[in-house]
């Protein structure tokens, strides 16, 4: 990411996520506008292979708010919940509504926050997956139960 982008984005964008940590129905609000915009196939097509980080990234931000999942350093939220407000910013660096440009300066955003938590990353994902298992461990366990009862 260049140096002028990350300069504008920690600027202008780390207090609004610290403050939005401190405001959890203002950043449930704003998650909300993330999964809207997230849906919206010009969206879905500008991304393109980057749409499955930034969906990982609102999962986790989610989990945390609920306190479903806690495992993660409030700096590294702060750095989640930043990537995440400037995607749903329509006149950051580089205003989304530029055809072709519009959302390089988010995914440039997305790749820098990944980069910079890339440990937290890699343990949210293996929760999900462990999460992922017990259920399916769970559902299987249900599904003979009830092949016995029956």
């Amino acid at each position: 990411m260049n140096s002028r982008l990350k300069k504008y984005v920690t600027n202008k964008f780390t207090k609004i996520a610290q403050d939005l940590i401190e405001n959890p129905q203002g950043l449930k609000f704003r998650l909300e506008n993330v999964k809207e915009k997230l849906n919206r196939q010009n969206v879905i097509d500008a991304l393109g292979k980057n749409l499955e980080d930034f969906k990982t990234l609102l999962r986790m931000a989610k989990l945390w708010i609920s306190r479903r999942y806690s495992k993660i350093s409030k700096q590294s939220i702060i750095l989640v919940i930043v990537a995440l407000i400037y995607f749903i910013t329509p006149t950051d660096f580089v205003p989304d509504f530029i055809l072709g440009l519009g959302y390089v300066d988010d995914i440039s955003v997305l790749k820098w926050v990944l980069s910079q938590i890339s440990v937290d990353l890699e343990n949210f994902k293996q929760w999900e997956k462990e999460k992922s298992d017990k259920k399916s461990e769970s559902e299987i366990t249900e599904e003979t139960e009830e092949l016995k009862e029956g």
